[in-house]
């Protein structure tokens, strides 16, 4: 783990790693949060360029398609929010940061197959996407269970 962390302080800024608040953290932000969290990532402001054709590029083009999924999350998220009571809600912000701490640990481990290479920030950001996917189908399923027996049935995003 120590080589990783080295590693991706050489990378520098190819490496995008979300931050993501200790557990006693999102405890207490859970206990008064009023708003639905969002994802967020660490990417450069503006995103990488993409380009198909070089490796910055292809995490450039990764970087572009995870903050789409993220707005498709932030979406579902905000609908599912407008349902959930208090308590809901409370353990909802801690559902959510418990994800997004799994999807990076996920996905750094993954990023690891390509240890000290150049593919090791592309392997990264495609697996965010890949797990944005993911979290997508749970909250749909989410969604439809707390929605259940609601007439009109609301529509997700």
């Amino acid at each position: 783990m120590v080589a990783a962390a080295a590693i991706l302080a050489g990378l520098g800024s190819l490496v995008a790693v979300p931050a993501v608040a200790s557990a006693g953290d999102r405890h207490g932000a859970a206990a008064s949060s009023t708003t639905p969290p969002v994802v967020t990532e660490k990417f450069g402001s503006p995103p990488l360029a993409c380009n198909q054709n070089t490796t910055v590029g292809l995490e450039g083009c990764g970087e572009h398609k995870v903050l789409a999924d993220d707005k498709q999350l932030d979406a579902d998220i905000r609908a599912i929010w407008a349902h959930l009571a208090t308590k809901g809600r409370q353990d909802f912000v801690i559902a959510q940061a418990d994800w997004q701490t799994y999807r990076n640990a996920d996905c750094q481990s993954q990023s690891d197959v390509y240890q000290g290479g150049t593919l090791a920030p592309v392997a990264y950001v495609n697996c965010l996407s890949t797990d944005d996917v993911s979290r997508r189908q749970d909250l749909k399923g989410f969604f439809a269970a707390l929605t259940q027996g609601m007439s009109p049935k609301p529509a997700f995003p």
